[in-house]
């Protein structure tokens, strides 16, 4: 009735303000991972490696990759070769010390590499491609790591590091004169000379290790080739290192 009345006074509906119709499918904006976030911001032509992530400044902040894609950090290779929770942890803290990134992006960045990364070790002994005892090089290491289990290369690499990143309890606004003196004598620096030298032996190791079971490493990168990696990109603030 109403309708009826106000067309006869010449009112008509007013359309829709939508100009796509409500029922229409919306096609989802895709986000990118938080892992991914910096992707674009990194460059690896400036950037400088170690075993740990590449890295470079733009002189404002630091940019962070972890290895790149199809290329893991051998570091982090060496952390997940088992599922040792404890060695997880000693890579998540490592991370977060090292670049201030945040444990919600590491938890992606792990979530996407678990098929690539999770206890990975145990499957390449599965299929050793190593040759046997009686071919000796005649250097006893090259002769001795590629026979060793993957549990006892991931510890002999996890303690190694653990050693040299050793992370103090201790803060302090200034250190004094006696601290400055006793903390740069010989005992001390050759007990952090030792522990950064046996993880630089660990780290070869490692790669030979992987080496022996049919994995490419590039030692001047210090990345190991699995493909379906996801590197991880991370921006941090500069003033973390004044």
């Amino acid at each position: 009735m109403l309708k009826r009345l106000f067309g006869v006074l010449g009112y008509v509906p007013a359309s829709s303000l939508r100009i796509v119709p409500e029922d229409a499918q919306q096609p989802a904006v895709e986000r990118p991972a938080l892992h991914r976030l910096s992707i674009r911001e990194f460059d690896y032509g400036r950037a400088s490696a170690d075993a740990q992530c590449h890295w470079h400044s733009d002189g404002e902040d630091f940019h962070y990759a972890l290895g790149r894609d199809d290329w893991v950090p051998l570091a982090v290779a060496g952390f997940c070769l088992t599922s040792s929770r404890q060695c997880l942890a000693w890579l998540d803290e490592s991370l977060r010390l090292r670049t201030g990134v945040s444990q919600d992006v590491i938890d992606g960045w792990r979530r996407a590499n678990q098929p690539v990364l999770q206890a990975y070790g145990s499957r390449l002994d599965q299929r050793v491609s190593f040759p046997s005892r009686q071919q000796d090089t005649g250097i006893a290491e090259m002769d001795t790591v590629p026979f060793i289990a993957v549990t006892e290369m991931a510890e002999l690499f996890a303690l190694a590091w653990q050693r040299a990143h050793l992370n103090s309890p201790f803060v302090f606004l200034g250190n004094s004169t006696p601290y400055v003196a006793l903390g740069g004598h010989h005992v001390l620096r050759a007990v952090r000379d030792a522990n950064e030298y046996a993880l630089e032996r660990t780290l070869e190791w490692l790669a030979l290790w992987l080496e022996a079971r049919g994995l490419t490493v590039d030692r001047r990168r210090h990345v190991v080739h699995m493909p379906g990696y996801q590197a991880l990109y991370y921006r941090g603030s500069a003033e973390m290192w004044d």
